[in-house]
């Protein structure tokens, strides 16, 4: 898993869970690993995964092409400043 990166994957609102579902067995099924589930405002998960994965569903979603995809990003830490 060294070559794998950390992405987040977030679905639009109206995704069903199946899609979900399928799409977390497909990361898993390719050495993927599910770190994160986001459920409630935001439908999702963060995933260590191949960036060759990360990529296609990024360019799935890219201009609403993928119908329950919303965007794929980098997974980083956020830091606020006060």
């Amino acid at each position: 898993m060294s070559d794998h990166k950390s992405f987040i994957v977030i679905f639009k609102k109206d995704a069903p869970q199946s899609e979900i579902d399928s799409q977390v067995s497909e990361i898993e099924s390719q050495g993927g690993k599910i770190t994160q589930k986001y459920e409630g405002l935001m439908k999702g998960f963060a995933a260590q995964m191949p960036p060759t994965i990360a990529t296609a569903l990024s360019s799935a979603s890219e201009g609403g092409k993928h119908p329950h995809i919303d965007y794929v990003e980098p997974d980083q830490e956020v830091r606020a400043g006060i």
